[in-house]
């Protein structure tokens, strides 16, 4: 059998059954490396490569067959995470808050929200944002009370 005729894959199956150490399909950068490597190992331990090879592919679509089992299971799983709630409700929870006609100031709904959701890291720069985002989305969100702190108002008397 010809290694220049072979399947990266099937070379790869070839190397992980001379190789002492197995490799993974992204262990060599080019097909031209792996087929070295395989030259190598195969003069170093005196294996005739050529009928190693043909005697190989019998066995080769066994274990194919195996992952194929393995990429099924593994398709489950996503299943079982994608029922999962993401988050902690944060965003939901301060859009809500902001969404009430009360107007409470960007501090209280962070203040809010921590006392609501434990662990939660929410910030009036935070909540701010998610008011930006949801009118920039076209809601139309309630104005803020003011704080004497927060107003931009000229002093002109």
């Amino acid at each position: 059998m010809n290694l220049q005729e072979m399947s990266t894959k099937d070379l790869l199956v070839l190397h992980n059954q001379i190789a002492d150490k197995a490799a993974g399909p992204k262990t060599f950068a080019t097909r031209g490396k792996l087929l070295d490597r395989i030259e190598s190992i195969a003069k170093a331990k005196n294996i005739d490569v050529a009928s190693f090879g043909q005697s190989q592919a019998a066995e080769v679509t066994e274990p194919r067959a195996q992952p194929q089992a393995d990429v099924t299971e593994a398709t489950e799983a996503p299943t079982e995470t994608e029922k999962k709630p993401s988050g902690k409700g944060i965003g939901r929870l301060a859009r809500e808050l902001l969404m009430d006609p009360a107007g409470y100031p960007h501090a209280v709904i962070a203040e809010m929200v921590k006392a609501q959701i434990e662990g939660a890291q929410a910030s009036a720069k935070s909540v701010r944002w998610y008011a930006h985002d949801m009118r920039k989305k076209g809601t139309a969100v309630p104005d803020r009370q003011r704080v004497d702190g927060d107003s931009h108002q000229s002093a002109v008397d």
